[in-house]
């Protein structure tokens, strides 16, 4: 399992951030101290980084890395810095492919032996994205104001691009992506507020779970991009785009639903998969479970609909209804929608300390049990043609973001102000569960 590991000890006074370490108390008191601060997926193995100390003391701290139960290393870190002064491990650990339990422990005559800190790694996941989309990948750009926008063609400083509202130009300046791991798409942005609840509108709290997302997977070491990097309007055909042009294992759109009205004695979780993905299918299957199991443990007075489930949802013609689907073709994609931010109970439960983060590492793990088992996840769902929408998503009345210059993109709007300041929800016009998912239904675009 474990092929190698070879540490370097750097005094922790030459890192940015303060470090944070574990609790000595109880018995404890007075012990060395520590924590694991990262745990980057690597090939064929995993980088940790750990943070050590010993408050009254600058003798060397006896450590011991621990792998899924089996010591991997062990020894004396040296304190170049002195008494109580903090010093960090840093680690590459080659191991076999997959999850793994990694712990660190340390070691005192006087305090005996504990485990100060676990964390789950992961080494590089699988590859599930085809070599057809690999080989055609163009890739993305950042901005220098940080909108990210697919790339059609040109070289280093001389980018081709297209802009969010669909327009070509040209960029001599921005950060390049060549491919991601994970798109994650904040669905909705701008004058699209998508779903309401007391005080909360779904586009700022799509942005939010898609930021700790991203967040969650760059610390395993997962590449990750996100198409809508503040509060402005993003086209699905635009979206699509970025994720086609970065060829990822999954495009993954964050969602919060509104429209359900019948009590349910189970969350109304959806996910949207594309239709004819095995693929996109079983990581639909595995999210919809992982998410309602979460959920089961609140008390809160769910609603839902007929199409609570892992479902696709069909045009008339056999196509995709949702853009994301349906202009992404060949990419993993899979649409959530986690909670009725209609429903004044789930609303309040998503306005908590904490639920957004929640909601990110419950995806998460999704994606981890979706590239490292076998498992099919949960059959709920169905496969059912509704092509009823509120004709949002679409280039019409599209204004592009400044892709130059200083401009702040995420100044409130009023209509943010008015939205959030709301005490109760607006009524729903229907009870069509996606009401408020775009789906570009007049783009002027080919629909393939």
């Amino acid at each position: 399992m474990v092929a190698a590991l070879v540490l370097s000890v750097i005094p922790a006074s030459a890192q940015s951030d303060e470090p944070q370490l574990a609790p000595a108390i109880g018995p404890w008191l007075g012990a060395p101290r520590g924590w694991i601060s990262s745990l980057q997926a690597i090939d064929g193995g995993i980088e940790l980084e750990a943070v050590l100390a010993d408050r009254d003391s600058a003798a060397p701290i006896d450590y011991e890395i621990v792998v899924d139960d089996v010591v991997v290393a062990s020894g004396l870190s040296p304190r170049p810095g002195g008494v109580g002064a903090p010093i960090t491990l840093a680690a590459p650990v080659t191991l076999d492919p997959g999850l793994h339990d990694v712990c660190l422990r340390l070691n005192d005559r006087r305090f005996g032996s504990r485990t100060v800190d676990c964390q789950r790694g992961t080494t590089a996941p699988p590859i599930k994205a085809s070599e057809a989309l690999r080989a055609g990948a163009t890739g993305a750009l950042v901005s220098p104001t940080g909108v990210v926008v697919p790339v059609t063609g040109g070289t280093q400083g001389d980018w081709t691009v297209t802009t969010p509202c669909g327009a070509p130009t040209r960029l001599t300046a921005g950060e390049f992506i060549p491919n991601a791991r994970v798109v994650i798409d904040p669905g909705h942005g701008g004058s699209e507020s998508g779903a309401a609840g007391p005080g909360i509108l779904e586009k700022n709290l799509n942005l939010d779970v898609s930021e700790r997302l991203q967040a969650e997977l760059e610390s395993l070491g997962i590449s990750s991009v996100i198409t809508r990097t503040a509060d402005y309007r993003v086209p699905i055909r635009t979206r699509a785009d970025i994720a086609t042009a970065l060829a990822p294992d999954v495009f993954i759109s964050v969602h919060h639903n509104g429209g359900a009205r019948r009590p349910s004695s189970r969350p109304g979780t959806e996910v949207f998969y594309a239709i004819g993905s095995t693929e996109s299918e079983r990581l639909a299957r595995i999210m919809y479970e992982d998410m309602v199991d979460a959920l089961d443990d609140f008390n809160v007075s769910w609603v839902s609909t007929v199409n609570e489930g892992a479902s696709v949802r069909l045009r008339e013609d056999g196509m995709d209804l949702y853009g994301i689907h349906r202009f992404s073709p060949g990419v993993n994609s899979i649409i959530t929608e986690f909670v009725y931010l209609s429903n004044p109970s789930e609303a309040s439960l998503m306005k908590q300390s904490g639920m957004a983060q929640f909601e990110a590492e419950v995806i998460v793990d999704a994606l981890l049990r979706w590239w490292w088992t076998d498992d099919q996840g949960s059959s709920r769902g169905r496969q059912f043609t509704d092509s009823s929408s509120t004709g949002t998503g679409g280039f019409d009345g599209c204004d592009d973001p400044p892709l130059t210059g200083s401009r702040s993109l995420t100044t409130p709007t009023r209509e943010d102000a008015l939205a959030s300041a709301l005490v109760d929800p607006p009524e729903p016009v229907s009870l069509i569960p996606a009401l408020y998912l775009g789906t570009e239904p007049d783009s002027g675009l080919p629909d393939n």
